[in-house]
């Protein structure tokens, strides 16, 4: 598989954290908030700091652009880009949906992701034209091939209620046959899986949705931000089948000039 020495050292790095946030997670000292009322713990920034000097002892000449520490710009054209505990606010209240996400992206948009659930003992990744994996069987996304039949998973509904793209958010949450309420890269993982047809999310950062970008693409879904393009920094990301993804753009039509 290509990028294999990168899935093996990323992989490593993700299950460190994983391992650190279940030491930790029954005796967190304090919960801080962020600018943007975002919850932080320690765990997250150790995280950060387990993962980044992990991948960076292995690959100097790479950038790093993570949640807690920001951007490290390096020269070989490739950044790590990661999420070292995605779902805080779960972690903090003992639900087991967060996560440790590491993703590696190159000239060509995200090459490598790695989502590792720790408290439900799941491990995704895949590579570029190597498939897609959770604990290292093969997955494929749904055969879903109408709307009204489809289960969907979104966020920014509630917070971007008074917008036009949060309009049609709720619009297209409406046309699904059963819509669940976020459940953070889990939501991305059970795309994948093919569990669900398609997750919507207006509150997206690149850290967010990197890893599962490639991890739906590889297992045979599609990516956009919700204007159609194939890019993880514009702050929306829809995960699909791939044979849902044209008509849930269609309803954010009326919202295209919105990020």
């Amino acid at each position: 598989m290509a990028f294999e020495q990168e899935l093996q050292q990323a992989r490593a790095a993700a299950q460190r954290a994983g391992a650190l946030q279940e030491e930790r997670r029954e005796r967190l000292d304090a919960v801080e908030h962020k600018q943007d009322d975002s919850p932080v713990t320690e765990v997250d920034r150790a995280c950060e700091a387990l993962i980044r000097d992990a991948l960076l002892a292995a690959f100097p000449s790479d950038g790093f652009l993570g949640e807690e520490t920001g951007a490290h710009t390096g020269h070989s054209g490739r950044t790590w880009i990661v999420d070292p505990l995605d779902g805080t606010r779960p972690y903090v209240r003992g639900i087991p949906t967060y996560s440790a996400l590491i993703a590696l992206e190159d000239g060509d948009g995200p090459a490598l992701g790695i989502m590792h659930l720790p408290a439900m003992r799941q491990t995704y990744w895949a590579a570029r034209g190597g498939g897609a994996f959770l604990n290292g069987a093969p997955i494929h996304v749904s055969a879903t091939g109408t709307l009204s039949r489809a289960m969907g998973s979104a966020l920014g509904h509630i917070q971007k209620a008074d917008t036009a793209a949060g309009r049609s958010l709720a619009r297209v949450m409406g046309a699904w046959d059963y819509a669940y309420g976020f459940m953070d890269a889990y939501s991305y993982g059970c795309v994948a899986a093919g569990r669900l047809d398609v997750c919507v999310n207006l509150l997206d950062k690149a850290w967010d949705c990197a890893a599962a970008a490639c991890i739906v693409r590889e297992a045979g879904g599609r990516y956009t931000d919700i204007r159609g393009h194939a890019n993880i920094y514009h702050g929306s990301i829809v995960l699909s089948n791939g044979r849902l993804h044209d008509e849930v753009l269609s309803f954010f039509h009326d919202s295209t000039d919105e990020r």
